[in-house]
């Protein structure tokens, strides 16, 4: 039903447009037709789905695969890994087929391996994002890993070439300025393994996180000094050659996209932009040259008529949208600039200095423009999506994105160049060049990330309908053309309000989430600034997105209720604290926040642990292991997990599974819930 409710909401429009358009009922038209065919490209890839978790799901099967994409794993000695499947028990798959798996043992991307899996079909919470990366099903590997060599495909090979570039950029990176390798690294080349957490974290802070992500910006640099390398005409041979100069420069182009595409992962982003280097290039073979929004939406049929489930993914979706962004800045900037001109009586002679500073204020303007609009097209993605959005992103953009231009092309120049040994020297110069401009933006990111008003969370039913009340006040100035100095400010004033009471109704909430597995989820525990994890195993990545959405870079207390942990814990918090080791019938009291809001007891039994957590005037308990009281403890909220809660009397309960063994025997119809948010003057709110 929510994949249902947009084609419907596209469809009606398209009615309604095609009724009342006028002369533009085209339109509407075009509406109508891609909601018919975007429902159809949808109940196909969900049928070959459906096929293929019938054909595999609870199978144990030999796989033969190449690694796609590899990321650290919360098990030692283990990768979470994305498999092209080439083989299932010797045959080929009927259908492309992807499985992800979180415990492959250690492997490199681009490697082909053999290995025996039980697949599973995709949970429940997770098959929007699986499925938008094409990934069908979930494997867990049981044994027989052996690496069979190198893959011998073009994402293979892209990716060793990306590898080798990377590690040749690092080193051309002067010893004192180590840390920036990895920022060059992730700007230039999109490898982000050598990026340290804390630039991560102030990057997003500062709202610069999309400078890693290789985009159109990348795409356009690249092309664009490539595209100037090309030999001059003669003269005398210029009318027989234009045309053919100008078609094989688009074909060039067309072919570093691609190469440019394979070496940066197939991100949505990237193949956005190449999809539109494609596009113009045919327009250059047709004569008939591409316009930017019909680029656009062929790059989105081109992504999403093999996979319509890639429009849910959110790197799509802020792409396409920071696009549409740019294109409407540009035309708000148009439009000023013609007013400008019609306000001014008659030209007079202005000095050359003057022409200059007005040159640069234009010039200022233009990219406030361009950062204003991408940022108000993106955040109703970061809201519906739940992430944090910072308060100096606009401020970010338009103060050093004129950076990133030199940073990737000498950086670019120090990669092609580290793969000729004997250029050396000169691998050096470009990347202490492209290293201080880095520098630069390095210890802006830091500084920014300091400032109140980074990293802010937004409740997404009231930021949705502020998004909506925005963008529709900024088409009617547009539209009735209201003057700049008058839309502006109306506008400012309804975000002041709206950002106002928005902080003053959800001050002092307490989020409690459940993330990870449904089978023994971590809780996580938020109020304000202030976090609590009670982590019971799995992937601590889950953790950490949570609190990154929270704007939460360190919670002040971390508490490992694991009783036979494999790994220690490895999430970071100002307090930390495992439950295995500690002696029986410890008792241990935590206050954290402010003014000790949250209050956190904890108490070490026999063979299991538990905790109750103090907050908003309500008790919340968790268990792990076997807990026995001699006097059974009361509280509002049990947070479940599969161990049996007997030595709890609690009223409500908050699960992420209906599914653990002591329901089942007590025979009781729990409706799941993973997130319960808590008022301090009373009543709670269930998600």
């Amino acid at each position: 039903m929510g994949l249902l409710l947009p084609f419907a909401a596209f469809f009606v429009v398209g009615l309604f447009w095609r009724w009342r358009g006028g002369g533009s009922r085209g339109y509407g038209l075009c509406l109508i037709l891609g909601a018919a065919v975007g429902l159809a490209f949808t109940a196909s890839a969900r049928q070959q789905l459906a096929r293929l978790e019938n054909t595999y799901t609870g199978k144990n099967v030999a796989l033969t695969a190449e690694v796609e994409q590899v990321s650290a794993s919360y098990l030692p000695y283990a990768v979470r890994a994305v498999l092209r499947v080439k083989t299932v028990d010797g045959q080929s798959p009927e259908t492309t087929l992807r499985v992800a798996c979180s415990d492959l043992p250690e492997c490199d991307a681009g490697d082909e391996v053999l290995g025996c899996f039980r697949l599973e079909a995709v949970q429940e919470e997770q098959q929007l994002s699986r499925y938008a990366d094409g990934i069908a099903l979930e494997g867990e590997y049981r044994f027989g890993f052996r690496l069979l060599g190198r893959g011998a495909s073009f994402r293979a090979r892209t990716h060793r070439l990306q590898k080798k570039l990377s590690e040749g950029l690092r080193s051309a990176v002067p010893e004192p300025l180590a840390d920036t390798g990895g920022v060059l690294a992730a700007m230039v080349v999109g490898d982000r393994s050598a990026l340290s957490a804390d630039l991560r974290d102030a990057y997003r802070a500062a709202g610069l996180s999309h400078i890693f992500v290789v985009s159109g910006m990348h795409v356009s640099i690249l092309c664009g000094l490539m595209g100037g390398l090309t030999l001059p005409e003669k003269p005398q041979k210029r009318r027989v050659r234009s045309h053919w100069s100008r078609k094989a420069e688009a074909l060039f182009r067309a072919v570093l996209a691609l190469l440019l595409v394979g070496v940066t992962g197939f991100t949505p982003s990237v193949q956005r932009a190449a999809a539109a280097v494609w596009v113009s290039a045919l327009g250059v073979w047709l004569f008939a040259p591409a316009d930017a929004l019909t680029s656009l939406g062929i790059a989105g049929v081109l992504m999403t008529c093999t996979n319509s489930y890639a429009v849910c993914d959110v790197g799509f979706e802020l792409s396409f949208a920071a696009v549409l962004g740019t294109l409407a800045g540009g035309a708000v900037f148009h439009r000023l600039r013609s007013s400008a001109a019609a306000d001014r009586k008659k030209p007079k002679r202005i000095s050359r200095a003057r022409r200059i500073f007005k040159k640069l204020g234009w010039t200022a303007a233009e990219s406030f423009c361009i950062a204003l609009c991408a940022s108000a097209a993106t955040f109703p993605v970061l809201v519906l999506r739940g992430m944090s959005a910072s308060l100096w992103a606009l401020l970010s953009s338009v103060a050093v994105l004129w950076l990133a231009q030199p940073i990737l092309l000498f950086g670019l120049g120090a990669a092609v160049l580290s793969l000729i040994p004997a250029a050396r020297p000169l691998t050096r110069l470009c990347g202490l060049l492209a290293s201080l401009p880095a520098e630069v933006l390095n210890r802006w990111a830091v500084l920014v990330s300091g400032w109140p008003g980074a990293q802010l969370y937004f409740e997404t039913a009231c930021a949705a309908v502020v998004c909506l009340l925005l963008l529709f006040l900024g088409w009617l100035a547009y539209r009735w053309k209201v003057r700049f100095r008058v839309a502006v400010p109306v506008l400012l004033i309804v975000v002041v309000v709206s950002v106002t009471a928005g902080n003053f109704l959800s001050r002092d909430v307490v989020r409690v989430e459940l993330t990870g597995s449904k089978n023994n989820p971590a809780v996580v525990i938020t109020q304000s600034d202030t976090a609590v994890v009670l982590y019971r195993g799995g992937d601590p990545e889950a953790v950490e997105t949570v609190l990154a959405k929270r704007g939460i870079r360190c919670p002040e207390l971390v508490i490992d209720l694991r009783m036979n942990p494999e790994a220690p814990c490895a999430l970071s918090a100002k307090t930390k604290l495992a439950a295995a080791p500690l002696p029986r019938q410890f008792r241990q009291r935590f206050r954290c926040g402010r003014e000790g809001q949250l209050d956190v007891e904890l108490l070490r039994t026999g063979e299991g642990c538990l905790v109750r957590v103090r907050a908003a005037g309500r008790s919340l308990a968790s268990l792990s292991g076997s807990v026995r009281l001699a006097k059974p403890l009361s509280a509002d909220w049990l947070l479940a997990s599969p161990a049996r809660p007997y030595s709890v009397h609690y009223t409500h309960l908050l699960t992420s599974s209906t599914n653990y063994r002591w329901m089942q025997e007590e025979a009781e119809n729990w409706k799941p819930a993973e997130a319960l948010l808590l008022r301090p003057g009373g009543g709670y709110l269930l998600r």
